[in-house]
């Protein structure tokens, strides 16, 4: 291999790597110019579809049959969704009607299992009260309607209420567990004997009995009332007795009152799902219904520009970052320290702030400060870590040459920073213009001892650093290390 010829990392004279990091980077950097391009377009593309609606003349006969039809459609779905509105309102009302009622039904259907004599009572152990009553009518035919009126007195009326006054209970809570039935006899036709037994049903003997005895309290207070209304008769008890055991009776009456309230549970949750049903069809419906809007005669003009906005908008947007990514590309600019070394080979001594990140706005500032580019707050610092380097790498180097792209006086400033700091200030720093642009460059740098290469983001490109390392590697000198103003 010729001595004076650059070798270079592979592949990177024959394909350039995009860093897509740093393409995004650059986007971000000329948001405002893209989003000002994007409203340039979209404004021009809008303006174009405006024009194009107002010269679009009138209605064509085929348009005006068409928008009649929609119209009809139209109010014909407006007419069936309030009409669904009317429907759900009545049904609702009325579900809520009767759900109020079956729930005041059910809790007065539970209270009275919880607080009656009937729910509390024990049917396979329980005391019976029992007498049998004698009603003699003065007219035989007479004797079905006594013992129903008795009958009915007893176990419903004022004597109900006054026999559970006796007995200190509410008349609600003593239903159930008395009763008062007349006696027949005969299967095809029935025949009244005139006897009336009485029934009551306690959890002791004494409840048991002091219930019987305040129905056959009643008897005499309703022989005159009775006996006005049916016919003159006369009341006779003929025997009385009090039992402990099973009943039957009592425990079939326990029955239908757990299967009544049962059925009023059913009957709630059933009123309850028939709602809900109802209001997700309503729901469904009125979902519908927002999806649908009155046709208008025309109306596609103002849909047509918000459409030509957008689409101009994006077009504008695509097209300003095509420009900005071709421009990225074709440019071939230095992008960091850390891209020069990767692309060209060359050692990177460190990094100083160029005049654009100093400069730069809040957006600009942060994207610079995410990169972890130098803000200009450490460049004393960097300095003299560069000198520090240069002395470590060339320690017999008397005559040190900064050499590059950058213009005069920014490498003469460079050249004064390194020269003032403390391990360089023995030796002579120099600065000399690009050895591509200045013949009176040659010189310096076959007289340095050692060459120090200057780049700066914002004009270097990395073709030109490269072909600086060619020319002063064909001298025979070899770039000790890069300094980046990023």
């Amino acid at each position: 291999m010729n001595e004076n010829q650059t070798t270079y990392p592979t592949g990177a004279q024959d394909e350039e790597e995009i860093d897509l990091v740093a393409l995004m980077v650059t986007l971000l950097h000329k948001l405002k110019p893209i989003l000002l391009t994007a409203v340039v377009c979209a404004v021009l593309f809008g303006g174009v579809a405006g024009v194009r609606a107002a010269k679009g003349g009138s209605t064509s006969a085929e348009e005006q049959k068409a928008y009649e039809q929609a119209l009809d459609e139209y109010e014909q779905k407006k007419a069936d969704y309030a009409f669904e509105q009317k429907q759900y309102e009545q049904s609702t009302a009325n579900n809520q009607q009767m759900q109020k009622q079956a729930q005041k039904t059910l809790e007065q259907a539970r209270d009275y299992a919880e607080n009656s004599l009937l729910g509390q009572l024990n049917a396979y152990n329980v005391w019976t009260a029992q007498a049998d009553v004698y009603v003699d009518a003065a007219d035989a035919s007479r004797t079905a309607a006594l013992l129903t009126a008795y009958s009915n007195q007893l176990t419903n009326g004022d004597a109900l209420e006054q026999a559970a006054e006796a007995v200190n209970l509410q008349a609600r809570y003593l239903t159930g567990v008395i009763a008062a039935e007349p006696q027949v006899s005969g299967t095809e036709t029935v025949a009244y004997s005139g006897v009336l037994t009485l029934r009551a049903y306690a959890a002791d003997q004494v409840r048991a009995q002091a219930m019987l005895d305040a129905m056959l309290g009643q008897l005499n207070r309703l022989h005159d009332s009775i006996s006005a209304a049916v016919g003159s008769h006369d009341v006779r008890v003929i025997s009385t007795g009090i039992s402990q055991g099973v009943s039957m009776e009592l425990r079939a009456a326990q029955q239908e009152n757990n299967a009544d309230i049962q059925e009023l549970q059913s009957q709630l949750v059933e009123l309850q799902s028939a709602q809900q049903t109802l209001d997700d069809n309503w729901n469904s419906t009125k979902s519908d219904w927002k999806n649908i809007s009155e046709p208008a005669l025309g109306g596609g003009a103002a849909s047509s520009v918000a459409k030509y906005l957008l689409i101009g908008f994006l077009l504008g947007g695509v097209l300003a970052c095509g420009v900005v990514v071709v421009k990225f590309l074709l440019d071939g600019m230095v992008y960091s320290a850390s891209e020069l070394n990767r692309s060209t080979g060359l050692p990177v001594l460190g990094a100083l702030a160029s005049d654009r990140t100093k400069k730069a706005g809040k957006l600009d500032a942060k994207l610079y400060q995410m990169e972890g580019r130098p803000d200009g707050s450490a460049d004393a610092e960097m300095l003299c870590l560069m000198a520090q380097t240069i002395r470590s790498r060339a320690p017999e180097a008397k005559n040190i040459l900064v050499t590059g792209d950058l213009p005069a006086d920014q490498l003469e400033a460079l050249a004064a920073a390194l020269q003032a700091t403390e391990p360089l200030r023995g030796q002579s720093v120099t600065a000399a213009e690009s050895i591509l642009k200045a013949a009176a460059t040659v010189p310096h740098v076959v007289a340095a001892d050692a060459i120090v290469l200057a780049a700066d983001c914002t004009v270097t490109r990395t073709d030109a650093v490269r072909e600086q390392n060619e020319k002063i590697v064909r001298l025979g000198k070899q770039i000790l290390g890069c300094i980046v103003y990023e």
